[in-house]
């Protein structure tokens, strides 16, 4: 025999060692990854580590692997998209970004992997849409409010405040001169002005510090125009009906002055009533306190909002998915 012929034994024997070696190993391997999958609750780590093992060893049983290979991912799938939406709940964004990709790397197209990707992205327009609209201020309001006024008392004769009833009313106004600022805590604000159409009930069934010697409020109703300048100063002019008797009306103007303080949602105010049908020459005279709620209505969101924010997402989900 020459040395070609003992050389070429030698090669395959040194070949089938490596395969009778990797034999064992693939078998094991094989058989704890078969044992786990066995189990209801299955550790992903564990799973990736034996595939990791088993392709490192998978020469001459290519065809068992890609099976068990099959088998893993249809257990592995359904728990990484477990785990990501459960990221996106808790508004991890960038890790969720990042494993999606990995996902739509390691795994074949799917369709759950679809619509993993569409909720992220609709969370993150949620997100930034949110975002985006409180940078915004409301154009419109509607202010709830409780007052309590006194009685009218003659100009001349006002030296005290009795006879208080509660005064409900209701405004609905449009925002103007939107101006931006930002709270002591960093949170932005905004600064307005509005005007528009209030209307106030007097409720006379509950009285607070009654002087029976002068009591005489009845039920009216005040339409007003109301006008507010920088959420602080108020002037109202409306038209004060009465009901005195059953299906009698009696009519006076009004001009209310009031000084609020915002806070928030919610302001609090003085003001202080002149009532007169412009032909007497003692106008009667009401002074009042006032908690009422702003409430904003409607922010614009329009295509190019909605573009923006598309944008931000994709350009989002770019510098995150590269990390």
């Amino acid at each position: 025999m020459n040395y070609k012929n003992i050389f070429y034994l030698l090669i395959c024997f040194l070949c089938s060692e490596s395969l009778f070696g990797q034999a064992p190993t693939f078998l094991e391997t094989s058989e704890q990854l078969e044992k786990l999958l066995r189990y209801e609750q299955k550790s992903p780590n564990q799973l990736r580590e034996l595939l990791t093992e088993l392709e490192h060893n998978q020469t001459g049983f290519e065809s068992e692997f890609q099976m068990l290979k099959t088998r893993v991912n249809r257990v592995l799938l359904p728990l990484e998209i477990k785990f990501t939406k459960s990221d996106i709940y808790n508004k991890d964004y960038k890790n969720a970004v990042q494993k999606i990709g990995l996902i739509k790397v390691n795994y074949k197209y799917d369709e759950d992997i679809q619509k993993l990707e569409n909720y992220f992205d609709r969370k993150l327009f949620h997100d930034e849409k949110k975002t985006l609209l409180a940078s915004k201020p409301h154009w419109f309001s509607v202010e709830p409010s409780i007052a309590f006024y006194s009685s009218e008392i003659e100009a001349k004769n006002f030296n005290t405040i009795q006879n208080l009833n509660p005064v409900y009313g209701l405004g609905l106004y449009v925002r103007m001169n939107n101006k931006t600022t930002t709270s002591s805590s960093g949170k932005l604000k905004f600064n307005y002005s509005q005007i528009g159409l209030k209307l106030d009930y007097r409720d006379p069934n509950y009285t607070y510090k009654l002087d029976t010697a002068t009591f005489n409020n009845t039920v009216y109703f005040n339409s007003q125009l109301s006008y507010l300048y920088k959420q602080v100063l108020g002037l109202d002019v409306g038209l004060m009906s009465y009901s005195t008797k059953i299906d009698e009306l009696s009519s006076y103007y009004s001009f209310t002055g009031s000084f609020y303080i915002p806070m928030g949602w919610m302001s609090l105010g003085v003001n202080a009533r002149i009532i007169t049908d412009f032909l007497s020459t003692n106008p009667l005279v009401q002074i009042g306190t006032t908690l009422k709620f702003n409430l904003g209505l409607y922010k614009p969101f329009n295509n190019n909002d909605k573009e923006e924010v598309k944008a931000k997402i994709i350009k989002f989900k770019e510098a995150n998915s590269k990390k």
